[in-house]
């Protein structure tokens, strides 16, 4: 099966850029900035001080530059000519002359080639101005959001006062954005269009949020739209992970009088990470089992498998991905950050083992490294009563209420402020048990 490709198209300042992010990283795809390719390449056509050449001249010059693509957290990134321009692409200069640019054909069908070249890195929100009419044609669904002139200079000058330290002039900025409208709808190749089966939204009196929650609505509607699977190994069993939830949740209700607090925190869809700490053997059911609306994958440790031929068998038919907890696995993690970026839900104890006397344990730097690669939200959980119910070397289960709180996400944002620290992996795991730890009503006013 093809990877699905949405393209949200429409002028500069429209709100695309913060809109198809926010809408890739609610669905668990990858992020395309087209523009973004655009003003990197106008960036080293300046550089290379050929700032008003002839298009003839810059076509000439395509050759001798090269763009290098990663993913990371789920956004695509670059360098052009094994440099990262940073924030330097998106300033005034740069603004000025990349309609120019982006204008001459041989440009629009160099970036129109790299551009599906990215095709293979998974499902993608791609924005830009002529990706649903040029770029992909075929793509599963359309976009063309649109506002205000005026509104969007003001949305422009704005994000121009970050990047220039307030010295920016507001005409001057209105007067850039309006040029930029002209080149994109008068140029002959690609101009800027709504392409056809596009869904238009009027931006100028909608927050981004009002934005994006359209954009779900439709795309969830869509006869196509399916939530992804990603684990295709034999012998997984939805239907048995169903009726195994079911059961548990009958068993906990009725034994433990289970309650489950802040559901609404854990997203109904997308790559997410799921975290708790980790008291006793009932922990699994009583974080998952009253997640209704998706699945949820666990990863566990590859003694499971090992403890009979039913328990293997039930372990692959859940939905359970083993770990060999002796070594780095780095399959595991990487199976589990293919999951993730999928747009499915994995659940993990970073303890990585249970407690022995109730309190939380010290977490490895192994969860961090593994939560800044996949770059989906992490939702923290805290259990409270699994461990008085059936502690470690209990032989029976006593009748302890259990109760399960779930808190707001640990974001990419959250773990980007680490970025570049050696000690970075472990900060991130200390985060998120400091989540998890304040979920605790002993520590918290819940």
């Amino acid at each position: 099966m093809s990877n699905l490709i949405i393209a949200i198209d429409g002028p500069s300042a429209s709100g695309k850029s913060t809109v198809s992010r926010k809408v890739a990283e609610r669905l668990g795809y990858i992020h395309v900035d087209s523009g973004a390719i655009y003003r990197a390449l106008t960036w080293q056509i300046i550089n290379d001080g050929l700032t008003g050449a002839s298009p003839e001249a810059i076509v000439r010059h395509l050759s001798s530059v090269s763009m290098r693509f990663s993913v990371e957290n789920l956004v695509v990134l670059f360098t052009i000519n094994d440099v990262d321009p940073g924030t330097a692409i998106r300033s005034l200069p740069v603004q000025e002359q990349v309609s120019a640019v982006a204008a001459i054909p041989e440009v629009r069908g160099w970036v129109g080639e790299h551009l599906r070249s990215l095709t293979p890195l998974g499902n993608l929100v791609v924005e830009g101005r002529d990706i649903g009419t040029v770029v992909f044609p075929e793509a599963a669904l359309k976009f063309y959001l649109d506002a205000d002139p005026e509104e969007r200079a003001r949305r422009r000058y704005r994000e121009q006062q970050d990047f220039a330290g307030g010295k920016t002039n507001p005409d001057e900025v209105r007067r850039a954005l309006l040029r930029r409208d002209a080149y994109d709808q008068l140029r002959s190749t690609a101009p800027l269009a709504m392409a056809p089966g596009a869904c238009r939204i009027e931006t100028t009196h909608l927050s981004i949020e009002d934005v994006v929650t359209q954009i779900l609505s439709i795309i969830r509607s869509s006869p196509g739209y399916r939530l992804p699977k990603a684990i295709e190994q034999d012998g997984f069993r939805p239907l048995v992970y169903h009726i195994s939830r079911v059961f548990f949740l009958c068993y906990l209700w009725i034994f433990h009088r289970y309650e489950t607090h802040g559901l609404k925190h854990v997203p109904r869809e997308g790559g997410c990470i799921l975290v708790s700490n980790h008291a006793s053997y009932l922990d699994p059911i009583a974080v998952c089992c009253n997640i209704w609306n998706r699945h949820v994958y666990f990863l566990a440790r590859d003694t499971l498998f090992k403890q009979s031929r039913f328990m293997e068998w039930w372990a692959v038919a859940v939905g359970t991905l083993p770990i060999d907890r002796t070594k780095g696995d780095i399959r595991a993690l990487k199976g589990a950050i293919r999951l993730v970026r999928q747009g499915n839900m994995i659940f993990i104890f970073p303890e990585g083992t249970r407690t022995r006397d109730g309190r939380l344990q010290p977490v490895k730097a192994g969860i961090g490294f593994l939560i800044e690669k996949a770059g989906v939200p992490v939702i923290p959980a805290y259990v409270r009563g699994t461990f008085e119910a059936f502690p470690r070397d209990a032989r029976r289960i006593k009748h302890c209420k259990i109760t399960t709180y779930f808190g707001k996400p640990v974001t990419p944002a959250d773990c980007s402020v680490f970025k570049g620290d050696p000690e970075r992996h472990q900060k991130i795991a200390d985060l998120v048990m400091s989540r998890i730890a304040a979920l605790d009503p002993a520590n918290s006013s819940l």
